[in-house]
C-alpha cells in the first residue's frame, strides 16, 4: 500500500495466475485498504478485530473473513495470529458467471470452507505437476459454495457503481492527507478540500472506513513512526516530530496504546537489542 492511499495494487504472480495463496504467522495490524480482488482471510489461531466496509467484528480461529471487491478492510491484532490469505483476481471469473453479489463478511466454523483452504495451501506448498489446476479447482468449489450459502446482497449495476464511487472519493481524500500527515490537519480542512460539509464528510469517512478521521490518522502516524524506529537511529523525540506530534509524551502514550509497548521498547525488540 502506497503511504495513506487506500488503494492497494496487488501484483499478479509471474505467470499471471489468477489465484494467490499466502500464509502469515505474526502480530501486526493491517491498515485499511481496498482493491478489485476478492480477499479471503482464514484464521487458524489468535484473535483480532476486523473491519470490513465500515463494520467491525471480532475474529478467532476457524473464522473466514471475506472482503468483497472494492470493500475497504483492515484488522487490529494485539496478539500473534496465524492465517491464510487467498486473493482472487478479476481474471479468475473471466470464463464463469459470477453475479454482482456481496458475500457475507464473516463465516464461522464451516468445515467445508476449512477443507478448501487447506487443500489450496497444501497444493501451494507441494507445488507438483498439476498444482495450478488443483488450486483453481478448490477455489472454484469454495466460491460456488460461498455464493450459494453466504450471499448477503445482490446488487444492480447502478448500486455496484455507487459503491465504487464512494471508495474512490475517500481514496482521493487520503491521497491528499498522505502529503500532509506530518502537519496539523483538521476535519474541517479535509471537508473543505472535497467540497463537503464537515458533518457529511465525517459521516461518510466513518461509514466507509470504519474509523474516525482522527483515529485513522493517529494509527497511520504510529505506523510511520514504527518504520522510523526500526530503520533509523533518530531519537524518539525526532521520530515523534517527523510524524506530526509536537508533544513527545503524548506520542509515547499514543504509541503504547496502539502497539502495546513504548517507542523505546518497540525499537529494542525489533532490533533485538
Amino acid at each position: 500500500m502506497n503511504d495513506l492511499s487506500l488503494y492497494e495494487r496487488v501484483p499478479l504472480l509471474d505467470n499471471s495466475f489468477s489465484v494467490k495463496v499466502m500464509s502469515f504467522d505474526r502480530s501486526h495490524n493491517l491498515l485499511p485498504h481496498w482493491h478489485e480482488n476478492i480477499e479471503l482471510l482464514y484464521f487458524y489461531s489468535g484473535k483480532c478485530r476486523c473491519t470490513v466496509n465500515g463494520s467491525s467484528f471480532d475474529v478467532a480461529a476457524g473464522d473466514l473473513v471475506i472482503a468483497n471487491s472494492t470493500e475497504i478492510h483492515s484488522f487490529d491484532a494485539k496478539e500473534r495470529v496465524r492465517y491464510e490469505c487467498i486473493l482472487l483476481f478479476p481474471a479468475f471469473f473471466s470464463d464463469v458467471e459470477f453475479p454482482s453479489v456481496i458475500l457475507k463478511n464473516r463465516v464461522r466454523g464451516d468445515g467445508f470452507v476449512r477443507e478448501c483452504i487447506e487443500k489450496m495451501k497444501a497444493e501451494r506448498e507441494s507445488y507438483t505437476e498439476g498444482s495450478d489446476m488443483m488450486i483453481k479447482s478448490h477455489a472454484y468449489a469454495l466460491m460456488a459454495y460461498l455464493l450459494r450459502c453466504y450471499t448477503d446482497e445482490r446488487l444492480t449495476p447502478e448500486k455496484y457503481g455507487e459503491r465504487g464511487a464512494r471508495k474512490r472519493k475517500i481514496n482521493e481524500i487520503l491521497e491528499y492527507v498522505s502529503s500532509h500527515y506530518s502537519e496539523k490537519i483538521s476535519t474541517a480542512r479535509l471537508a473543505e478540500a472535497c467540497y463537503m460539509s464537515e458533518e457529511h464528510f465525517c459521516r461518510l469517512f466513518k461509514r466507509t472506513v470504519g474509523k474516525t478521521v482522527t483515529g485513522f490518522l493517529m494509527e497511520y502516524r504510529i505506523e510511520k513512526a514504527s518504520v522510523l524506529l526500526r530503520r533509523t537511529d533518530e531519537s524518539v523525540t525526532a521520530v515523534a516530530d517527523s510524524v506530526g506530534f509536537d508533544d513527545v509524551n503524548y506520542f509515547s502514550r499514543s504509541f503504547k496504546r496502539i502497539k502495546g509497548v513504548t517507542p523505546s521498547e518497540y525499537r529494542r525488540v525489533k532490533r533485538g537489542i
